[in-house]
């Protein structure tokens, strides 16, 4: 049962490394053309 918590959490952690930079870049893209 700790394995597949264990597991859980690093999927979580893997899920938010890979989602923060996709909002990051939307929210840069975003950024640059209002200032253009």
């Amino acid at each position: 049962m700790e394995k597949i918590q264990r597991y859980l959490q690093l999927k979580r952690s893997q899920q938010h490394d890979f989602l923060y930079p996709l909002i990051f870049q939307e929210y840069i893209y975003v950024f640059a053309h209002n200032r253009a």
